[in-house]
């Protein structure tokens, strides 16, 4: 009885390990429609840089005058420190982003690629 306990124990104990990686990451192309690009250029309100995806918050202003704040998911932070950009993201500047929307119509995306204050536009993801 006690060796089927054990032997139970060790099969859910895997399972439950085994399924935590898979859940770590989500599929790019569920969440955000790949297959759209747009832009916009706002005013960086919050970054936070967590890892897998740092994410930056931006105020836009809409063709109706409203102010809409915007989550966009970037790359890897590992891939933004190689790049330099960790140092020149910054709350209060003006960026201009390109981006896939996310599918269910919030003012989501993936960035594809920042314009800087300084003018420099930087790649994050080629097309697809």
């Amino acid at each position: 009885m006690i060796k089927l306990f054990r032997n139970t124990l060790y099969v859910t104990a895997t399972l439950l390990f085994c399924g935590l990686p898979a859940s770590a990451h989500h599929a790019v192309q569920a969440q955000f429609d790949v297959n759209n690009t747009h832009s916009f250029t706002g005013l960086m309100t919050k970054v936070e840089f967590i890892n897998p995806h740092p994410y930056f918050y931006l105020d836009v202003e809409g063709p109706d005058g409203e102010v809409v704040n915007w989550e966009i998911e970037s790359v890897a932070l590992n891939a933004l420190r190689r790049m330099g950009l960790v140092k020149e993201l910054r709350v209060g500047l003006e960026y201009t982003v390109e981006y896939h929307p996310a599918r269910n119509g919030e003012s989501q995306g993936l960035m594809m690629a920042i314009t800087l204050p300084t003018g420099n536009r930087l790649l994050m993801r080629n097309a697809e």
